[in-house]
């Protein structure tokens, strides 16, 4: 799931609005059946990756979430002292947040490694101990400044790691060293931005034979011309 800012806006820019994102995540968590697996909370965006019971859920929570960072933004003291009246602010949000389905398994994964090294791709400072992100808690660490982190809800491939906590936060920080190969960064990208799913072949398949819908992205170019023969 990704929450992305309105074209200009930086709704998350200082460290006092992502702590306090922080915490609404982890509130909101106890209002909605929601678990949440990785996040990162980005100046511009928030990424996330959960399970929620129902639809209705993932909409209950994420746009709670929008709905108080949008509120916080626009009752802020306006940069220019004494004006009257208020300023209007832009909007926050670049619309409705974007969702897509991910295989369980390794493609679970490979988002959370996708998520969890966001602030990386960005070229964020700081962002080997970006406090705002599950990076610290996925490998057993304890973040440097920030909110205190959410409840996570590891699913079952981080489980399958290892047999031991150890064993499987140094699993999970080899897979973060490797980071995410770029046509599976494609994959998660394009799934996120056309509401589709990201997994393997088989997995793509079996979901649209059973919704009736496509969640692949077509192919490109023009569709091939059937030819009859005799």
């Amino acid at each position: 799931m990704r929450l992305q800012a309105a074209p200009g806006a930086s709704p998350l820019v200082t460290s006092a609005q992502r702590d306090q994102f922080v915490l609404w995540m982890a509130q909101g968590l106890s209002l909605a059946s929601v678990r949440l697996h990785g996040y990162a909370v980005l100046p511009e965006a928030v990424l996330l990756l959960l399970t929620p019971q129902s639809a209705a859920d993932l909409s209950r929570y994420v746009q709670g979430l929008a709905r108080r960072a949008s509120r916080a933004r626009a009752t802020a003291p306006a940069e220019s002292a004494g004006a009257s009246p208020p300023i209007q602010r832009a909007p926050a949000w670049a619309g409705r947040f974007q969702s897509a389905l991910v295989q369980p398994g390794d493609w679970e994964l490979t988002a959370m490694v996708w998520i969890d090294r966001a602030a990386d791709r960005a070229d964020l400072a700081g962002a080997a101990a970006w406090p705002w992100s599950s990076l610290a808690a996925h490998c057993g660490e304890v973040p440097s400044g920030g909110a205190r982190p959410p409840l996570l809800s590891a699913p079952d491939a981080y489980w399958q790691l290892g047999n031991t906590p150890f064993a499987r936060e140094a699993a999970y920080r080899e897979r973060l060293a490797h980071g995410v190969a770029p046509p599976q960064c494609q994959s998660l990208e394009a799934a996120l931005r056309s509401g589709l799913a990201a997994g393997d072949a088989a997995f793509l398949t079996e979901l649209e034979s059973e919704s009736g819908r496509r969640l692949a992205p077509a192919r490109r170019g023009r569709p091939r011309m059937k030819v009859a023969r005799d």
